[in-house]
């Protein structure tokens, strides 16, 4: 069974391996351009981070998000290789998107590079493409343009009780 739960200290050094090993595999297709590293790693904020855990309450999958006015953005999610395509991802955006429900916020955003194939992961859990662009934070790993693609998923307002909704899509 999959739980999810706040990021605690302890889980700083699991959720910093989890994070190594899925930029490792993103940076094999994109980098961010030398100006922007800098502001990238200062979005990582603690209090923003929930991690899913197993039944040995191992860490096997991190999320982070961002309140907006307009949102809640999911800044990342990663999951342990070894854990994928279990419903890890799925489970962290579910317990994401009660928080926005609760929050009073009518979905869920997130931004992905059309050439890591990340979208049709995202699309598969309901979110669609809303804005398509040239990214001016990353490139692709020979120098070259990528295009970032701006996905949202509407969430039920007023259905708080049914995520059906959302882990159906």
């Amino acid at each position: 069974m999959i739980t999810i739960r706040n990021f605690i200290t302890t889980d700083t050094d699991t959720v910093k391996h989890i994070m190594t090993l899925c930029t490792s595999e993103l940076r094999a297709v994109y980098k961010p351009k030398p100006k922007s590293e800098t502001i990238l790693t200062s979005h990582s904020l603690s209090n923003t981070r929930v991690v899913a855990v197993d039944d040995a309450d191992t860490v096997i999958g991190v999320a982070e998000y961002i309140t907006q006015e307009v949102d809640l953005y999911i800044q990342g999610v990663a999951v342990l290789p070894t854990h994928r395509r279990r419903g890890v991802a799925r489970t962290l955006l579910g317990h994401i998107a009660t928080l926005a429900i609760d929050f009073g916020l009518p979905a869920l955003s997130v931004v992905t590079i059309k050439e890591t194939g990340n979208v049709e992961i995202f699309e598969s859990l309901g979110f669609i493409v809303v804005e398509e662009r040239t990214s001016d934070r990353f490139v692709g790993i020979q120098g070259q343009p990528v295009t970032e693609l701006v996905t949202k998923k509407r969430l039920p307002l007023n259905m708080r009780a049914d995520l059906s909704v959302f882990i159906s899509t």
